[in-house]
């Protein structure tokens, strides 16, 4: 009698999750791991981010993932910044669009040692240089032409992108090199090329340490450690589009701003139509939260 009655309670939890989302049934949304993106879905009081728990947020290790894994309707959504995701839909145009209305909005910086005030000066004049002579854009504008493959792997757009070579880090001569600490899986920032890295950062990093008259060696790392690395083991800045944010200026002291036109946007298959009528952050959020 036991187990008839105990087959029968299965029976009606099995049937209850059907009717519910109490049971696993979460709406499930990519992002690439350690981003705003991650944040932004999860909740951060850092970033005054109130999270969504009627969502299952999946990490991945890159957009072009993130995005596979949708189209393969393993996950419904993928949230990710606004420059990786037009290149994304541009790989995929009849698979996917953008709804492109911003989550949230950040600025990207570069994280330096806090024990080098004197680099930290060094790279705002820089930047400072950069943004005036028109150099940064053309940054921007070069790498705009990048194709990239399913997995979010650059395969065409920069046939005339040489990359950046890192040197051998040297310990016995610290003073004479500039270690830069990235995440080389966010094209257009950084990426990498064959045995080089490419992108605006890395690009960026080279001409620091160009100006600065040091040898670049560039340390490519998961991105959660990529702050967490600098003033350890000889990193000097970190450089892999990050978002300022109280917690990492824990870890850091951030430069100036050299992009402040970042945003998270939700991307969809080309077939959606939810949120075909949405105007605000509000209306996004609204089918969201209702899921």
């Amino acid at each position: 009698m036991k187990k008839v009655l105990i087959f029968a309670l299965v029976c009606l939890l099995a049937i209850g999750c059907i009717f519910t989302t109490g049971c696993g049934n979460k709406v499930k949304i990519g992002v690439q791991s350690g981003t705003t993106g991650e944040l932004y879905l999860n909740g951060d009081a850092d970033m005054e981010l109130p999270g969504y728990k009627n969502i299952d947020c999946k990490p991945y290790n890159n957009g072009g993932l993130a995005v596979q894994a949708m189209l393969n309707n393993q996950i419904d959504y993928v949230i990710i910044d606004n420059e990786p995701a037009k290149q994304l839909v541009a790989n995929n145009p009849d698979k996917i669009k953008i709804i492109d209305i911003a989550l949230t909005r950040e600025e990207y910086a570069f994280g330096v040692d806090k024990n080098q005030p004197e680099l930290l000066t060094s790279v705002n004049s820089i930047i400072a240089e950069i943004k005036a002579d028109g150099t940064l854009e053309a940054l921007f504008d070069k790498y705009a032409p990048l194709v990239y493959d399913e997995d979010g792997n650059v395969i065409s757009g920069d046939e005339n992108i040489e990359g950046v070579e890192s040197a051998n880090e040297d310990t016995s001569n610290t003073a004479g090199q500039l270690v830069v600490a990235t995440n080389a899986a966010f094209a257009p920032y950084e990426y990498k090329k064959g045995n080089k890295f490419a992108g605006i950062d890395m690009e960026i990093a080279k001409l620091i340490a160009d100006r600065l008259g040091l040898e670049l060696v560039i340390k490519d790392m998961d991105f959660e450690a990529v702050v967490t690395s600098v003033g350890k083991g000889g990193v000097d800045i970190a450089m892999a589009g990050l978002s300022v944010t109280a917690t990492r200026k824990q870890s850091v002291n951030f430069s100036a701003s050299y992009y402040e036109g970042a945003y998270q946007v939700l991307v969809v298959k080309k077939d959606n139509t939810e949120f075909d009528n949405c105007q605000t952050k509000a209306d996004v959020e609204n089918i969201l939260k209702n899921k």
